[in-house]
């Protein structure tokens, strides 16, 4: 069962707001928001579906009045989007949908509300099984609506058959960790020492953060050379500033204080860190520098390596010509809403994942090839590099199965990276069965995919380094 409160898209209290960037309304075409919102509200959160509706336009969460559902994890960060499973032309996965609802996760559907032909787009959220039937959270109040009356999905949705196969059309798949990260609370200020000298910030959208790690609680955004009074004596300040790893404690103009990147801050205003040159030279990767643009560098013809690995940026990264952190190294910035296909073999670029103080070279959605900050990266899936490395070694198996050591691991109808190849994804834990001959062999290859079974009987390829006995 998946516990939360109704929300209704035609409440007062937003339904004739604007969605998205677009002049339709929250109650007229508002209800994968409202179901969003509802979801969130299950996982820890406190929102409504017009504060959703307004952080998500904030973040690109919206094209016109189209919800991205892929951009939720930029904002609500402890939240996992794992994929849309369209199934208007097949009988839904009724099996896998039963089975994440027992688990308490959150699984949103998409049914249609009305009697003409083809199916008219509503979504729900379900609650729990009853029966042949799910008793959902529909975000569309009818009349006699409310808190304790159950609604049935096909005793309501009830045009394409009323059978859950044939009236759920499409599958949102989601999952959450941990709880929802919390401002933190406020602390009292430091006062700024005597020798305390002034840097300046090195990058565009430089994060402000509560605490001094990656991970700590985004406060703000510093635009590239705000001038910033460190909180730290000179001579620690000095040793820190352009040193990759280090956080400085610092006060920004308007007088909030917080933690951030030491790598990305100079002593004068529109230079680059000291010893930025230098710094490359502590990572596995060679490079030239090269002043170049987005609209200048050339569409690559390398080709991708076997088995090449889909990254999604944890925050707005910058794409350079080189490991060199300077002004005139950057192409552009990508959004957490974009996708980067890795140069390197899939071994080094696992290595490489999270890792402070690493590069990687890839590809973007342009066909442009740079490099971008291995530490602020994931996998596409939604599983970061620490879940993937630190996961138990699975009690061995039959010598014909496998199971994932990985959350999200995609299973594919062809052995390559494409929306079109993605069948489902796998959990952790999941027992497969090798189909090939010979596949033994490629169990953990970096570069290799494996023909595998999985509990339904259905055939397809993951990735040979996401398995083991």
């Amino acid at each position: 069962m998946f516990k939360t409160e109704n929300l209704y898209q035609n409440d007062d209290a937003w339904g004739k707001k604007s969605l998205g960037n677009s002049n339709e309304t929250i109650k007229g075409w508002g209800c994968l928001l409202t179901s969003v919102t509802m979801m969130l509200n299950g996982i820890g959160y406190d929102e409504t579906p017009l504060t959703v509706n307004e952080k998500m336009k904030a973040n690109g969460g919206f094209q016109g009045a189209f919800f991205i559902p892929s951009a939720l994890p930029y904002t609500y960060p402890n939240l996992v989007y794992k994929d849309m499973e369209p199934c208007e032309s097949f009988p839904a996965p009724i099996s896998r949908i039963d089975a994440a609802v027992a688990a308490g996760k959150p699984v949103i559907v998409q049914v249609d509300w009305n009697k003409k032909a083809g199916v008219q787009t509503h979504f729900v959220l379900i609650k729990e099984k009853k029966g042949s039937d799910y008793i959902i959270y529909d975000p569309y109040k009818y009349g006699g609506d409310g808190p304790s009356k159950d609604v049935l999905l096909t005793q309501r949705y009830k045009y394409q058959g009323k059978n859950l196969k044939s009236e759920i059309s499409a599958v949102l798949w989601f999952d959450a960790y941990g709880i929802p990260p919390q401002p933190p609370k406020p602390k009292t200020p430091v006062k700024v020492p005597a020798d305390s000298i002034s840097v300046f910030v090195a990058e565009d959208d430089l994060a402000f953060r509560a605490d001094p790690s990656v991970g700590g609680y985004l406060v703000k955004r510093l635009v590239g050379e705000t001038e910033l009074k460190s909180l730290e004596s000179a001579a620690a300040t000095k040793k820190k500033l352009g040193v990759m790893g280090q956080w400085l404690h610092a006060q920004d103009p308007d007088g909030t204080q917080a933690y951030t990147a030491a790598w990305y801050l100079s002593f004068k205003k529109g230079e680059s860190p000291p010893g930025s040159e230098a710094s490359t030279t502590a990572t596995t990767i060679t490079a030239t520098t090269t002043t170049s643009s987005a609209a200048s560098t050339p569409k690559s013809t390398k080709p991708l390596p076997a088995g090449a690995l889909s990254l999604i940026p944890t925050d707005n990264i910058a794409f350079r010509t080189s490991t060199v952190i300077s002004p005139e190294t950057l192409i552009r910035r990508i959004p957490p809403t974009e996708k980067v296909i890795s140069l390197e073999l899939s071994a080094q670029t696992i290595k490489k994942l999270g890792v402070m103080g690493q590069w990687l070279n890839v590809r973007d959605n342009t066909g442009s090839d740079g490099y971008v900050a291995a530490w602020y990266v994931k996998y596409e899936s939604g599983s970061t590099a620490a879940a993937a490395e630190t996961t138990n070694v699975l009690a061995e198996g039959s010598a014909s199965t496998v199971k994932t050591t990985a959350q999200s691991v995609s299973f594919r109808s062809q052995p390559k990276i494409s929306g079109a190849t993605l069948i489902r994804y796998l959990p952790v834990g999941e027992v497969l069965t090798i189909i090939e001959a010979g596949g033994d062999a490629k169990i953990g290859s970096n570069s290799d995919w494996l023909k595998v079974k999985d509990s339904s009987g259905r055939e397809g390829y993951v990735a040979a380094w996401f398995v083991a006995r």
